[in-house]
């Protein structure tokens, strides 16, 4: 059994020779069974040696030991630290056998001990926090009881089950304690806005006994977001044709507090500069912008801004502190052709002569556009406008639309033109377009000549001719391709010695006849010539050639032979050589790879015709020098026909001109386009491979000039040399023989005449007539 003593490691020697009653201070704990030892008193007796002592206590509490000798005090009684006294004094009497006493004081002093497991009192409790609240911010206790007595104990100690990173608690006080900032609006605590943990409180560090409480913290909502809007910026396009009613912008915000409270907010638009009234917000879904007005670019108010709408629309939080966020709004107005180019005019006419050079401006066109902006607009020529193989006699300037000349017009072959003009606006999107008529009338100029076909005459005549007599019954017919309308005026320009011959009428008609004004007179010497040649100019009378604008007047030109058949007495005979009559063809044929030839023959013409004309001088003269005298006349009926006819060769040469065509034409039977050469008339075709007609064709008249050789064979004797021309008519070759018989019938034969008279030569053929080549 354990002492007193040795649980405190104190021993108490009572001294009795010392004064007064000695005390001693012992404490022990509550837990100790009854029986134990709290102290052990030991005394001395000096008077004998035996120590014979007796001891006892004066409370009931404890007990000396049960031998009475010992003086050990013993626990009495089961000791409750909550129920007891946590102290006592206990009076200690020593005796000795003769009845000796002394007393001593033991001061007993309880100790409590765990001997109970702390409690709280509630399995659960719970706190609540707000977000964002500050760490190290306490927001409660946790307190364990023991059950020993209601009070607190105040040696336990508290922990947390497992570690927490928002929240901890005071070891000695139990106060919960925020670690970290809390965001109700993040995760965890988004989806979960409570923490659960387990707080144990321990009577020791060891954890001998030990009682646990779950512990619950609620993390409340506050109103620490404002609200987003995403984007921030909006721009938008729409075209001026849309709708009222029309969605142009849906406003998308949000409020990250989860608290329903918290994230609500309200949107207002706020006034802007020329946007009033013409947009505004939702009346059913006030997160959207509509359009309430008119936004025609035609429209008269809209015409001094530059379409353009700037607006701020205001989001701001329902609960305090009324956060907000702003958004601003750039609308475009964008315009959209509506309408179709207008032109003007639906129609328009323009006049342009027929004289008018290329690129001339014929007139303009204008289109306007009532869209606004106005669109730039390209004018163009869909319809009308070819003639004569150009794909087009007109183009138009895709800019201004003005018309211009790209080819000569031609009022012979068409007098009037409809043109379609067409302008489209430049929208690349829906482009519009429009259209308008434009008549172009060819005015008439005086741009044909006078044609006579055929260009060259030959004809005889006798000299006693009676003046006012028609030559050969000529007539000259002449047409005018211009279609106006066709009179001409006739002149003898050259070739008219004396003025014999005479046009009638000269003036106002298409045709004329060749009159004998003045009778000739060989015998008198007034007239020696007797080979004519005259130059007929015709000039149109054309109405247009009086026009104040152009005076113009066409020429042509008619060569005509004449000769005289003077008759030459004489009674002697002579024998004439063989007569050879040369006939030259001429054949007009192109060849544009030679160019250079015709230049060769055409100079060396001049030359050649320089030269027989100073040969015909030297032989008129000649001619002119022989006397009459020496010229035997007889009648002509008492002539009679030579024994024996003179031979008479006929030579054909075909000679081979290379023709320059140098003007144009358009046959106006045919339409077709040909070519012709101003001197000769030769003609062709300008598409080779149309058909030619017998436009004075050699090879066609050949047969016939053969048979009108044969023909004046017997009057050939007598007669100079003849040019048959190849642009001669059958009818015209016809009269010349018939001539030719007259003349032989009244002249008869000359017998003995002593020479025969040559004329001279009047064109190049006959060159060949007076010099004939051996064959």
């Amino acid at each position: 059994m354990d002492t007193i003593g040795s649980i405190l490691e104190m021993c108490l020697i009572v001294d009795f020779f010392r004064g007064g009653i000695p005390a001693v201070y012992v404490d022990f704990l509550e837990n100790l069974a009854v029986g134990a030892i709290i102290y052990e008193v030991q005394a001395i007796d000096p008077d004998r040696n035996d120590n014979i002592l007796s001891y006892s206590v004066n409370s009931s509490l404890v007990t000396i030991h049960p031998s009475g000798k010992n003086g050990a005090i013993l626990v009495a009684k089961p000791f409750h630290y909550e129920k007891d006294f946590h102290r006592f004094i206990v009076l200690v009497t020593v005796k000795d056998t003769v009845g000796n006493s002394i007393y001593g004081i033991v001061v007993v002093t309880l100790i409590d001990t765990n001997d109970h497991w702390p409690i709280f009192k509630q399995n659960e409790t719970v706190f609540e926090v707000s977000e964002e609240t500050p760490p190290n911010s306490v927001i409660g206790k946790v307190t364990a009881h023991g059950s020993d007595e209601d009070g607190v104990l105040s040696n336990l100690i508290y922990v947390m089950s497992t570690t927490n990173q928002y929240f901890t608690i005071n070891s000695v006080t139990g106060e919960l304690i925020v670690s970290a900032i809390i965001d109700r609006d993040s995760k965890p605590f988004r989806n979960v806005p409570t923490q659960q943990f387990e707080v144990i409180a321990k009577d020791s560090l060891f954890g001998e006994h030990a009682a646990s409480m779950t512990v619950i913290v609620i993390v409340t909502d506050i109103n620490d977001n404002q609200p987003f809007c995403f984007p921030h910026t909006h721009s938008i396009q729409i075209p001026e044709t849309i709708e009222k009613g029309s969605t142009i912008v849906t406003i998308s915000c949000e409020d990250n507090d989860v608290d329903l409270a918290n994230s609500q907010f309200t949107i207002s638009l706020q006034p802007a500069l020329r946007a009033a009234g013409r947009f505004a917000l939702d009346e059913k879904n006030n997160d959207t912008i509509v359009v309430i007005g008119n936004l025609d670019f035609e429209a008269t108010a809209h015409l001094e801004g530059n379409h353009v709408y700037v607006m701020s629309v205001v989001v701001t939080d329902k609960a305090h502190p009324h956060y907000q966020d702003t958004v601003t709004v750039y609308v475009t107005v964008t315009p959209v052709n509506e309408f179709n180019p207008s032109f003007t005019q639906t129609s328009y006419t323009f006049n342009i002569s027929e004289f008018s050079e290329i690129g001339t401006k014929i007139g303009q066109v204008l289109a306007e556009d009532k869209d606004l902006p106005g669109l730039e607009l390209i004018y163009s020529l869909v319809g009308g406008g070819s003639t004569l193989g150009y794909s087009q006699l007109f183009w138009i300037n895709p800019a201004s639309g003005e018309i211009h000349l790209v080819a000569q017009p031609d009022y012979e072959a068409i007098v009037q033109y409809l043109l379609t003009v067409q302008a489209v606006d430049k929208d690349s999107n829906d482009p519009k377009a429009a259209t308008a008529t434009v008549t172009v009338n060819i005015l008439p100029a005086n741009d044909e000549p006078p044609d006579c076909l055929p260009k060259f005459y030959s004809m005889m005549i006798l000299d006693d001719t009676a003046s006012g007599t028609n030559i050969q019954g000529f007539q000259l017919a002449c047409t005018d391709h211009d279609s106006s309308p066709q009179s001409f005026r006739y002149f003898i320009t050259s070739g008219n010695i004396n003025n014999h011959f005479q046009l009638s009428p000269s003036a106002g008609s298409n045709i004329t006849k060749l009159i004998l004004a003045l009778p000739f007179d060989y015998t008198h010497g007034v007239d020696k010539v007797t080979n004519y040649n005259l130059l007929i100019q015709i000039t149109d009378d054309n109405l247009l050639a009086g026009s104040r604008k152009r005076k113009v007047v066409q020429t042509g030109r008619v060569k005509i032979n004449i000769r005289v058949i003077v008759p030459t007495p004489s009674t002697q005979e002579t024998m004439t050589t063989p007569n050879i009559t040369y006939i030259r063809l001429s054949q007009n044929t192109y060849q544009p790879d030679s160019w250079y030839i015709p230049l060769v023959i055409t100079l060396g013409c001049l030359l050649l015709l320089g030269m027989l004309g100073y040969l015909a001088d030297i032989y008129m003269n000649y001619i002119r020098s022989i006397p009459k005298s020496k010229l035997e006349k007889k009648p002509l009926v008492e002539e009679k026909e030579p024994k024996s006819k003179k031979q008479h060769n006929v030579i054909l040469e075909m000679i081979t001109h290379n023709t320059i065509f140098d003007g144009e034409a358009v046959d106006p039977v045919t339409g077709n386009v040909y070519q012709y050469n101003t001197n000769s008339g030769a003609r062709r075709w300008k598409d080779t491979k149309l058909p030619m007609k017998d436009y004075g064709n050699v090879r066609d008249a050949t047969p016939n000039l053969m048979s009108n050789i044969n023909n004046k064979t017997n009057f050939a004797q007598n007669s100079n040399v003849k040019d048959v021309s190849a642009d001669q008519t059958e009818n015209q070759k016809t009269d010349n023989v018939q001539t030719s018989l007259r003349l032989a019938s009244k002249l008869g034969k000359q017998n003995k005449v002593t020479g025969q008279l040559l004329e001279p030569p009047q064109t190049l053929n006959s060159l060949s007539q007076v010099l004939p080549k051996r064959v």
